[in-house]
């Protein structure tokens, strides 16, 4: 087979990058090692539920996303009068659930005086909201910014905070690395000014959008509108360019030639493919040690409202091996809650990942139980999704180490002679989804204008 690009990867990123380029009049091909469409936004069906495994919700200022949703017809629903639910979950410290409106006099709080009202999972985000050195989002590759690529730790202890204030108000289920070690403090300042410029972007009232059906419908209908459609379980397993024609060998011993690749595979996913001539020591390296983030979700039903019997709220934000533990609430009652998802990040979902799937399960509603007894024998394990296991993803967003900005970031996304690259990792000034999006939008216009 022979076109002018092929894109690896049916993500968002690798659709937005095929869609933009067939609108210009190339002929694209899209291919995808799994038997779906949809990269890390995946929206499983479960009994009297629907979960959302990657792409929990959209960002009301995703400008990209939001415009595709609704240039493909796809439904997008408001989710800002959920927003009370979002905001109802309970704190638990040591097997102690601790009530959001007592944990500003909590003997546990080990927050400074003017912070005492924030909560764990709040904190940082708000510090780094406040602290923040950059302007615009953008601004966070500026060489000049690269004196604040150190960890999170280490500007967290320059802010007068000590280990238990870092350990509560970052380590526990952390976004970004295994601790505030492990993270570069830059790059939860990009995150912040991200998060800030989204709020002048939103439409006044609205905080985010969820999509009828789940959010898998948008890169569906993405992959609809292409002429050629998705070749899917096209696993990819060499790139040859030979400086006028690049080839993609497939596992399945199939091959397409093209003028340009368009290569959107996660980071963790790059190194199983043989690219030659080979990247160069950089970029190379670069691609190597960038890290992905490890999230695994176990799915719940609930047989019975235990936290009617108990008091607390469904959702918990924990330090136990279930992590966070969040309610759905997608019947035709919005009071009903129809599911819960424990959502172990950093350590916690590592440690999952060793077991086998029912252990995994196992572990997550034993600890739900011992925290809030009234939970025993009312709750049904119904699925796992592991990102850090998953071979076509090796976690769940790319992060950046301290020292990594300065010394990776200008390198991962180089074309290297007829490839070129795109996913969320390599955004300029975008996170996410939006950040998917962005990084395609640039490979295709850099294509264009070659």
């Amino acid at each position: 087979m022979s076109c002018d690009v092929v894109v690896i990867g049916a993500g968002l990123a690798g659709l937005y990058a095929a869609m933009t380029l067939e609108d210009a009049g190339c002929d694209v091909r899209v291919l995808e090692a799994q038997p779906r469409i949809g990269g890390r936004i995946h929206s499983m069906g479960r009994p009297d539920t629907q979960a959302e495994a990657g792409g929990t919700y959209i960002g009301a200022g995703y400008t990209r996303l939001i415009g595709t949703a609704e240039r493909l017809g796809v439904k997008l629903i408001d989710v800002t009068p959920m927003l009370r639910f979002f905001q109802e979950q309970d704190l638990v410290l040591g097997g102690e659930i601790i009530r959001q409106q007592d944990w500003a006099t909590h003997p546990a709080n080990p927050f400074p005086e003017r912070d005492r009202e924030l909560l764990p999972w709040n904190f940082h985000r708000v510090l780094t909201m406040r602290e923040n050195p950059l302007e615009k989002p953008g601004d966070w590759l500026d060489p000049r910014n690269a004196e604040h690529d150190v960890s999170a730790y280490d500007w967290m202890r320059s802010l007068g905070l000590d280990d238990r204030a870092i350990r509560i108000g970052y380590e526990m289920n952390p976004s970004f690395g295994a601790n505030a070690r492990d993270v570069s403090a830059l790059l939860l300042f990009f995150r912040a000014a991200f998060s800030k410029a989204q709020r002048r972007l939103a439409p006044e009232g609205s905080v985010g959008y969820t999509v009828e059906g789940g959010v898998q419908r948008i890169p569906e209908a993405m992959a609809a509108r292409l002429r050629h459609g998705v070749e899917l379980e096209r696993r990819v397993v060499a790139i040859e360019n030979d400086g006028s024609r690049v080839t993609v060998r497939c596992a399945d011993g199939s091959s397409v030639t093209a003028s340009f690749v368009v290569c959107s595979l996660p980071i963790g996913v790059l190194a199983d493919v043989a690219i030659d001539p080979p990247l160069p020591e950089p970029q190379a390296r670069a691609a190597a040690s960038l890290p992905s983030q490890p999230i695994t979700q176990v799915y719940l039903v609930p047989k019975a409202p235990f936290w009617d019997e108990d008091g607390y709220a469904p959702s918990l934000f924990t330090d136990s091996p279930a992590g966070m533990i969040a309610a759905s609430r997608n019947g035709d009652d919005p009071e009903r809650v129809t599911s819960l998802t424990a959502w172990a990040m950093g350590p916690a979902a590592a440690r999952l990942d060793r077991m086998s799937e029912a252990d995994a399960g196992r572990e997550v509603v034993a600890a739900i139980e011992r925290i809030r007894p009234a939970a025993r024998g009312k709750l049904e394990v119904v699925g796992l999704k592991s990102w850090g296991s998953d071979p076509y993803a090796r976690g769940a967003w790319a992060y950046f180490r301290p020292g990594q900005v300065r010394e990776l970031a200008s390198d991962l996304g180089t074309p290297h002679g007829r490839l070129y690259f795109c996913g969320e990792h390599l955004a300029l000034a975008s996170r996410g989804m939006e950040a998917a999006m962005e990084s395609a939008e640039r490979a295709a216009r850099a294509i264009l204008e070659a």
